[in-house]
Formats: C-alpha cells, sequence, structure tokens
C-alpha cells in the first residue's frame, strides 16, 4: 500500500490520500489549529469533548483500557520486585539458601512480591510437585514463628513436603548418600575427632550403635532428602533418640545451646523424637507448648524415619531463642522437656485450657483440673443436668474469677501425692478446711461452690495417681468408690474400687466389686456431639451397671465382677482416624492402669500410695476391643 502526504497552509485543507481506488480514500482534515481529527463515523457520540483519536467501540474501549492495565500493573511489579529481592536475600538466614533449591526460592519470592504489591497481610499457600511425583508446600506467614524467619521478624515461610519418597533405599544407596555421616562415625568410633566441633559443640559419645553396619540399617529406613540435608552430628544425636522411643509410643527430648551466637542472642537447638504420632500435631504441640514457655522458634525441620511394624517416629528439630525475659536454665528446660513428654496426650479440653483459656495455669495444674471436672459431671448432672453439664463444669471452675481457687485445688492434690514430701491425712484435712473457708467467703454461686467442695472432696478420696510419672501416657487416679455417690440416687451397693483415666481424646471408668473380679473392656464411640454429650453423662453408670451385672454372674465363682468401659471422642474421623484413635485409647487406658497396680522401680519411686495393698486386674475383650 503506497501512501502520500500533502502539506498545506493554515486554513486550507490537507489530505492523505491512499494510491487505491476512491471508495477506499479518506481524508484527514486541519480544523484551524494543529489538532488533526477523523471524520466522526455515524455511528460515533455527538459530544463538544470528544476527539476523533479516542476509540468509539466499546472493543476498542476495552482493548485500550486492558493495555492501560497491564503497562501500570507491570510498571508496579517491576517496581516491587526490585525492592523485594534485595530484602529478600540480606533478611532469609542463611540455611534457607543451603537447603532450598533456586526454582523454588524464585517461587517464593514471586508470591511474596505479590503479597506486598497488594500491600495486605495475608496467608499463602504454595504448591509445587516435585520430580519424584510429592507436593513441596511453602506458606508464607505474616508475623508467624515457624521454620525459615526473615531476620526483620516481617514474615516466615513454612516449607513442608507432603508424600512418601519414591523408592526404599538400599546399602549401596545410603553408603553413598550418607558418606558425609558414615565417616563422621567412623572418626568418633577411632577417637580421630577433635574433642570439639568448629563451633565449640561437644561430639556425641562413642557408642556401638554408631558402627557403620547399624548405622547403615537405620540410613535404611531414612528418607533420602534426611540423609543428605542432616549434619552428621545432628543425625547421630536423633538416632540416639530414635532408639530410645522405638517400638513404643514415648516422646524422647534432648536440648542444647546452639552456640550459634547471632546478635549476641542466647540460641538453643530442641530435639524431640515422638513415637507412632501424627506429624502436624507433633509440630502444632510443640510450637505452642514452646510459645506459652516464651520461646521464639526461629528454625524448623521435621522428618519421618520407619519404625517398623510400630509405624514412624517423628524426629523434630527446633531452633529456639528465649523472649519476654525466658530463662534458658536448667529449671526451665526440665520443666520444659516434662510437658513436652505430656503434650502427646493431652486432652483437647486441657489443650483449651492451658494453651488458650488460662495458660498461666501450666500443663500439670491444667489436666488435673479437667479430670476432676470429668469426674465430677456424671455425679453433679444428676442433680441438674443443664446447669451441671461437662461443658458448664469446666467453664464455671475456670472462668477468670473463679480460676484461681481451681488452681489451689491442684496445687493441693499435687502437694498430697508429692512422692518427695506427701501429704500426711492430718494436714491434708486442714489444708482443705482452709481452701473450703476460702471458696464459702470469695465464690457467690451456690452452683460453683458446690463443684470446689467436690474437687476438693475428690482429693480426699483419691488413694493413688501417676501424675508424677514422667513417661506416663494419661492421668490415672486409684478412687475410693464412695467419691462417686450421689444425693440425688436412691442407695445402691458400694463397689470394691474405681479407677479413672483421663486421656487424649478418651476418658475411662474400671469398677470392681471384689478385690479379685474378671471383666472385659469396651470401647464407647459416640457419633455426634449430642450422642457423646449423653454418654459422657452416663458413662460411669453404665460402667457401674456392667459391672454389677458381671458381679451377679459369677456368684459362684471365686472372682467378682468387674468392667472397663472408655468413652472415646472420635466425632468426624475418617475410619482410619478413628481406628488410630482408638488403638491409642486402649493403649493409653490399660497402660495407666498398669501405673497404678503394679510395682517397679519407678512406681515405688513416684507414686505415693495410700491404699496399702497390691491389686489384681484381669481385663478381657468387649465391644469393640479384639483380643
Amino acid at each position: 500500500m503506497i501512501l502520500r502526504l500533502t502539506s498545506v497552509r493554515p486554513g486550507r485543507s490537507a489530505t492523505l490520500r491512499k494510491m487505491l481506488p476512491q471508495h477506499q480514500t479518506r481524508t484527514l482534515s486541519r480544523v484551524g489549529d494543529s489538532n488533526f481529527s477523523t471524520r466522526p463515523p455515524p455511528n460515533n457520540p455527538n459530544s463538544s469533548d470528544y476527539r476523533s483519536w479516542q476509540a468509539s467501540q466499546n472493543i476498542d474501549i476495552q482493548r485500550v483500557t486492558q493495555t492501560a492495565m497491564i503497562h501500570e500493573l507491570t510498571q508496579q511489579q517491576t517496581r516491587c520486585i526490585e525492592k523485594v529481592v534485595p530484602w529478600f536475600l540480606n533478611t532469609m538466614p542463611a540455611p534457607y539458601f543451603r537447603q532450598v533449591p533456586e526454582s523454588f526460592r524464585l517461587d517464593h519470592i514471586k508470591a511474596i512480591s505479590a503479597i506486598k504489591d497488594a500491600n495486605m497481610d495475608m496467608h499463602m499457600n504454595l504448591k509445587t510437585h516435585l520430580p519424584d511425583g510429592r507436593q513441596e508446600s511453602g506458606s508464607y506467614i505474616h508475623s508467624s514463628r515457624n521454620d525459615a524467619r526473615a531476620e526483620d521478624d516481617s514474615m516466615s515461610l513454612n516449607m513442608f513436603v507432603y508424600g512418601e519418597e519414591p523408592k526404599n533405599l538400599t546399602e549401596t544407596d545410603v553408603t553413598l548418600t550418607g558418606s558425609h555421616i558414615l565417616e563422621y562415625a567412623n572418626q568418633l568410633m577411632t577417637g580421630t575427632l577433635p574433642p570439639e566441633d568448629e563451633f565449640g559443640r561437644p561430639h556425641p559419645t562413642p557408642d556401638d550403635m554408631f558402627s557403620k553396619d547399624n548405622l547403615i540399617k537405620h540410613m535404611e529406613k531414612c528418607p533420602e532428602s534426611y540423609i543428605v540435608r542432616s549434619d552428621p552430628r545432628r543425625f547421630l544425636t536423633q538416632m540416639e533418640l530414635f532408639e530410645v522411643v522405638s517400638g513404643s509410643d514415648n516422646i524422647a527430648v534432648s536440648i542444647e545451646d546452639s552456640y550459634l551466637n547471632e546478635h549476641n542472642e542466647k540460641h538453643y537447638w530442641v530435639d524431640i523424637a515422638l513415637a507412632n504420632t501424627l506429624p502436624h500435631f507433633a509440630l502444632e504441640q510443640t510450637s505452642q507448648l514452646l510459645f506459652l514457655h516464651n520461646f521464639d522458634v526461629m528454625r524448623a525441620h521435621l522428618d519421618n524415619v520407619y519404625d517398623g511394624d510400630n509405624g514412624y517416629v517423628t524426629l523434630l528439630r527446633m531452633l529456639i531463642s528465649p523472649v519476654n525475659g525466658a530463662k534458658g536454665d536448667e529449671a526451665t528446660f526440665e520443666l520444659l522437656k516434662q510437658e513436652l513428654k505430656r503434650s502427646k496426650w493431652l486432652s483437647p479440653s486441657t489443650m483449651e485450657l492451658v494453651y488458650e483459656k488460662q495458660p498461666w495455669l501450666g500443663i500439670r495444674r491444667g489436666e488435673i483440673i479437667t479430670a476432676m471436672c470429668t469426674i465430677i459431671h456424671p455425679v453433679m448432672s444428676k442433680e441438674n443436668s443443664i446447669l451441671f453439664s461437662k461443658g458448664n463444669i469446666i467453664d464455671t471452675v475456670t472462668k477468670n474469677r473463679y480460676v484461681n481457687h481451681a488452681a489451689a485445688i491442684a496445687d493441693l492434690f499435687l502437694e498430697r501425692f508429692n512422692p518427695k514430701h506427701p501429704l500426711s491425712d492430718k494436714e491434708l484435712e486442714a489444708r482443705s478446711a482452709d481452701l473450703r473457708a476460702i471458696v464459702d467467703n470469695e465464690v457467690e454461686e451456690t452452683h460453683a461452690q458446690e463443684l470446689f467442695f467436690k474437687m476438693i472432696d475428690i482429693i480426699k478420696h483419691t488413694l493413688k495417681t501417676n501424675v508424677y510419672m514422667n513417661n506416663r501416657y494419661a492421668l490415672g487416679l486409684r478412687l475410693d468408690p464412695k467419691v462417686m455417690i450421689s444425693s440425688a440416687e436412691p442407695p445402691r451397693d458400694t463397689p470394691y474400687g474405681i479407677i479413672y483415666v483421663h486421656g487424649r481424646r478418651f476418658d475411662g471408668y474400671h469398677v470392681r466389686f471384689r478385690d479379685i473380679a474378671r471383666g472385659g473392656l469396651r470401647l464407647v464411640t459416640p457419633s455426634s456431639p449430642e450422642q457423646f454429650a449423653l454418654e459422657a453423662a452416663h458413662q460411669y453408670d453404665e460402667c457401674y451397671g456392667l459391672a454389677f451385672a458381671q458381679q451377679l454372674k459369677n456368684k459362684d465363682i471365686p472372682e467378682g465382677g468387674s468392667k472397663a468401659v472408655v468413652l472415646v471422642d472420635a466425632i468426624g474421623m475418617s475410619s482410619s482416624s478413628k481406628d488410630f484413635i482408638m488403638r491409642k485409647a486402649v493403649k493409653g487406658f490399660t497402660d495407666t492402669v498398669l501405673d497404678l497396680i503394679v510395682e517397679t522401680e519407678e512406681t515405688k519411686r513416684e507414686v505415693v500410695d495410700y491404699l496399702g495393698k497390691k491389686e489384681v486386674l484381669y481385663l478381657g475383650p468387649d465391644e469393640q476391643v479384639v483380643s
């Protein structure tokens, strides 16, 4: 196409004609000044503000608008990225760059730039597919406390890999992949390592478990990424913890100085091995507990190591720093270790109380308070099922104006059964009278007074407890059966003995009518909150009735009747999760019963016995329990 432009003096027309047929010719006119305009087509708006260079069709307007928006956003994002990249490189910790591939780092920068460009606080999840089929998930959280945290405290970046690594490692694989670990262990065993590493940390104590053969067997159970990423010293330290809990449901904890001295702050490494647990639960509970003790989580690493028929052992490693005046001394860490071990087995009601409502109580006192509330429930609900529902009982004794009285009662319980200095019966009576006087004077509501008096009564009627055993699975109380008698029920036979167990998502009673008694263990798993509330109110009576019926059946044999009923909260869970919780409930219940009836070095040392006699129980299978 050939164009011709003719220029003329002001006042005359200038025409631009295509060297084409007449019907394809267009004209540009000069109108009194230097502005040029097209001759408006018939359908253009008749506006005095209209200019010929404006788009007149909707499709043209949309195209021009989109182009302008794209240009503006592109420029804005470019300016934001120019600020984010140097900030990101300067503030993210060094381990992040060592452990995270560049492709993932670029994804993280893109996501963070988008959030900062939007000038919003938000939580963002990124999912990236790994070459082996697993998913890497990264979460940007403003002012969070986990994993890779920016040094200016503006954000934290949490990274998780979901799914199992596709292959089982062979001896050849781990010998190659874990060569740095095998070499370190060889130097440790042969004594060729210096006393301390380059950071001034002592090496692990040489042990037969660190022999080449044992290390290879252990590494064959580990994910390849865990072996590659692990510092040799850290790997051996966590292997020691793994061996402590392997084949059990226990928890092992190790805390040491990090020797990092970043910004002249004190940092500590916390290593935890949790056998047969849910990894996300382990991470969540540990983070909450550290927060309650005023420790800031700087970094976190989580790995799962295969433990044969026992499932997996979750290995959790956290770099922590004390804040708000917290002290990293021996007493603090000893308490922290105890509570970390307990966190796996805490009931939801206890966790809500000590993690959210009244964190100053601490785990041990919180556990005692929620256990007492559960014992009170089936007794007091016979007087008023609404006023003394389980929820109302817990809410009443833990409300802000009354919770100090609940804490004082829990403290009295702990003093009564302190294995170092247990309270005598005379001392208990005097202290109980003082508490009753305080409650009577300071608690205005009658129903609240009744609850606190009943809690004090439970202390008097508790004959044994495993509360001071460090590795217990649940809280167990050997009760005098008189404590379960309600004034609102007609007289009935009093059992010989009652054991109550308060654990994670379960509560259980064992009732027997003779010293030596026989009966089964059944699980009750309501399908709805409403049904669960009904079962909770009647659980003890159901257990009593079943044990009494067994007593009548056994009238012609030496053994009396007994029964154990464990109420399990598995509402809304999948079939596999429900099965997992039920197995945990059986294990936690039976292990706690054993704490109260067997005699071991630990029970002799930690259990104060006001019963004064040995007990023998026979438990067989019942509903939902397979022998």
